[in-house]
């Protein structure tokens, strides 16, 4: 019912914040230019000698929230936040405060609540009619 053009919007506009998110936590994507940027998931880069997967596990166990891990070269050095499926901005809203809680639980210097506002920040400024037609 929704339409794959507005399905497709939706997914960018849900990546589009999570992307901000990332940047207002000093991290980096895995892929590393815009073009190689992906609408249904971000792989996030934590820093060298930490174990992303400790990310994944404690979000499961602590908070109920599933994130993916990295895979091959990248397992260990990333987590993955996707962007698909019925996700709405507000769903990604707690997927996004979620990681900053257990980024902090885990010691990581991340001020609560930074990627929250970066994520909110870009889904306000998304056209009316995308979001409603999101909802």
């Amino acid at each position: 019912d929704e339409g794959l053009d507005n399905v497709f919007a939706r997914h960018r506009r849900i990546a589009d914040g999570v992307r901000a998110a990332v940047h207002a936590w000093g991290l980096e994507l895995c892929a590393t230019r815009p073009e190689w940027y992906s609408d249904t998931v971000s792989a996030i880069c934590t820093p060298a000698g930490f174990d992303a997967t400790q990310i994944v596990t404690r979000a499961a166990d602590t908070y109920g929230m599933a994130f993916g891990t990295g895979l091959g070269e990248v397992a260990g050095k990333v987590f993955r936040i996707g962007h698909l499926g019925q996700l709405t901005d507000a769903m990604a809203l707690s997927g996004i405060a979620t990681a900053e809680m257990v980024m902090v639980d885990l010691g990581r210097d991340i001020r609560l609540g930074s990627g929250v506002a970066a994520a909110q920040e870009s889904y306000r400024h998304g056209t009316p009619t995308a979001r409603q037609e999101a909802a």
